[in-house]
């Protein structure tokens, strides 16, 4: 009984002093072409980001798609209401960079694209990094790439390297 309480608080003990994983780097380019043209889709959308058009950005995301973002409990459905969110999320002028991502291509007309992305957001005039979890989900549509849904969420534990922010 004892043993067993000791090989308990230590794993307990243990699992408290885990830290959470920091990805720090920008992911490599793929070298594979057909993840290189699926990569290519997140470069498109962060340019997207940079125009400060709501609209821009929405217009990547299928007219069904759905989005469910990081710093917003309301799920988005359709392309209007992905571009309300845009509409505030683009005032922190959102910059962001792949720190770790896998690409698989599903069939020719559907891709997963998921990983680790930080974004630097600036309000107020201060800027802040924010760490999260993605996936998007890509369909052919019309012979376009289109995203059909796309899942982002902070990260759960905090990010050390991030927070100096």
């Amino acid at each position: 009984m004892t043993r067993t309480l000791l090989s308990t608080a230590l794993v307990l003990t243990l699992a408290g002093t885990a830290q959470a994983r920091e990805y720090t780097q920008a992911a490599p380019a793929p070298t594979d072409p057909a993840e290189r043209e699926i990569a290519a889709l997140f470069d498109t959308w962060n340019a997207a980001l940079a125009t400060g058009k709501p609209e821009q950005v929405a217009a990547l995301y299928a007219e069904e798609g759905v989005l469910q973002p990081t710093v917003s409990n309301w799920m988005r459905e359709g392309r209007d209401e992905v571009q309300d969110y845009f509409v505030k999320f683009l005032t922190l002028q959102p910059k962001g960079v792949i720190n770790t991502r896998n690409i698989q291509k599903v069939d020719e007309d559907t891709a997963i694209d998921a990983g680790i992305y930080t974004f630097t957001l600036t309000e107020a005039g201060k800027t802040r990094r924010v760490q999260a979890r993605y996936t998007y989900v890509y369909e052919k549509v019309d012979g376009e790439w289109k995203i059909v849904l796309h899942h982002s969420s902070a990260m759960p534990e905090p990010v050390k390297h991030l927070a100096a922010n």
